[in-house]
């Protein structure tokens, strides 16, 4: 069963939040300096306001949808416990979300900077899109087995 669709969109599930720690997610623009951030930190880290803080959060929610997809890779026999480390996933992905907003706010309001989208913000929204669909195809594996279990 590790053949399966679902396999491939949660091995993509895995990979899209382990690039945030290596594509910049934003960047800030200002007088002084400029740097950009992404889940490890904050690179080049200039300005005395930043130095010594850390996106742990946003790490921390990159690692954890990392593992949980890891792990639904290899429960393919228990479905349902599948589709709630599916679930997992998501929800550390919307996480990472918020401690993005919450660092973002943080760092915006202790600098003099204007912000600007980098491509890798979109990468945790692409996990839970491929979460999404390997969700729905794991329940339609259930059905399938259901219908099957029905027959007999």
């Amino acid at each position: 069963m590790i053949q399966r669709i679902q396999s491939i969109y949660l091995v993509l599930a895995g990979l899209f939040p382990a690039f945030t720690f290596f594509v910049p997610v934003w960047a800030f623009y200002g007088a002084k300096a400029s740097f950009n951030i992404s889940s490890v930190g904050y690179y080049p880290a200039c300005l005395p306001e930043i130095v010594g803080r850390h996106p742990y959060g946003m790490a921390f929610f990159a690692i954890v949808s990392i593992i949980a997809a890891v792990t639904a890779i290899f429960t393919y026999k228990n479905r349902k416990k599948q589709i709630k480390i599916t679930n997992i996933a998501m929800a550390s992905n919307l996480m990472w979300y918020i401690s993005f907003a919450a660092y973002i706010l943080s760092v915006q309001s202790r600098t003099a900077t204007s912000l600007h989208f980098e491509l890798g913000c979109l990468f945790p929204i692409l996990a839970i899109i491929v979460l999404y669909l390997a969700k729905r195809a794991i329940k339609h594996d259930e059905a399938l087995i259901r219908a099957a279990d029905r027959i007999r």
